[in-house]
């Protein structure tokens, strides 16, 4: 499980594990672990941006590339999904998260994130987990399995916060899978910050880089 880490500059409490989207790779987002040092905050924190494995990617006419899972369609997304391929990259991302507990972070001095593919494994790794994270950033993603995540989620039990952004003109990942995410959340009584991004489009930006970090030092503060 190939990664992107940026250490801590000071005694390492906390971490910050953010996935990509497709792709991408962990060194298209360090810049987020680079903004926010010249910020000189969360010198606490290490960041892990993971490397999704190459595979095939049908939307993309077969061709391979880094990719957390296949995609079909994103035009039915609820109906067409590699749900073994979701729950095979949860699984990596619990990976990187149990080693952090080995040494010696607390679950809940870890917060979980990505973006587009990134943002699904990792709502999906947030609403699965048997223990209580400190809290999960999703950006222009969609929540997966719908049909199951309910009953998934009650099956642990376990509510942190969530924060959730998405562009308004999103083009490739509607906005409207962001707002059906907030619904989701809200309907099992799970904390969260939603956050719409006039004419954003599918990329960050400096706001929402930003309304991150504000997350970032609201569950991760230097104690």
């Amino acid at each position: 499980m190939s990664a992107v880490r940026i250490p801590a500059l000071k005694e390492h409490t906390a971490t910050f594990i953010f996935l990509h989207g497709l792709g991408d790779s962990g060194s298209g987002w360090r810049f987020l672990a680079d903004e926010y040092r010249k910020l000189k905050v969360l010198d606490h924190v290490a960041f892990i941006f993971p490397n999704a494995p190459t595979q095939k990617v049908t939307l993309n006419f077969g061709l391979q590339m880094p990719s957390w899972f296949d995609i079909i369609s994103l035009d039915k997304v609820e109906t067409q999904e590699d749900t073994h391929g979701m729950l095979e990259s949860a699984g990596r991302l619990r990976r990187f998260i149990d080693d952090e507990i080995a040494n010696g972070i607390k679950p809940e001095r870890i917060v979980i994130g990505g973006f587009s593919q990134g943002c699904t494994i990792s709502l999906l790794t947030g609403l699965t987990t048997d223990v209580k994270l400190g809290g999960v950033v999703g950006l222009s993603g969609f929540i997966p399995m719908r049909s199951q995540i309910s009953k998934l989620h009650e099956e642990k039990g376990i509510k942190m916060p969530f924060f959730v952004g998405h562009g308004t003109s999103d083009p490739v990942v509607k906005y409207e899978y962001g707002v059906f995410t907030k619904q989701v959340l809200e309907s099992l009584n799970i904390p969260c910050e939603f956050h719409e991004y006039k004419g954003l489009t599918h990329s960050a930006s400096p706001q929402e880089i930003n309304d991150v970090l504000q997350f970032l030092n609201k569950q991760l503060p230097d104690n």
